[in-house]
């Protein structure tokens, strides 16, 4: 079993990594799936931990199942 830290780097990693690699901005993303620019900038450096409905705005936003973010 993972640590807590642990998966919230790996979840973090995994949702910047998917944001990145689609060319899609911390803003952009933040903005058209109704999270704050603040808060999902916290999940990506792990200062939070993103509730399950915040995790499914992120993966829709990503285009994704929240199952694929949360594969590592």
């Amino acid at each position: 079993m993972l640590a807590k830290k642990e998966a919230l780097n790996l979840l973090a990693r995994k949702i910047r990594g998917s944001r990145n690699e689609k060319k899609i901005t911390l803003k952009k993303l933040a903005c058209e799936n109704s999270i704050s620019k603040s808060s999902l900038s916290a999940i990506e450096n792990e200062r939070c931990n993103p509730n399950f409905y915040t995790l499914f705005k992120i993966a829709g936003g990503l285009n994704c199942r929240v199952k694929d973010l949360l594969d590592f």
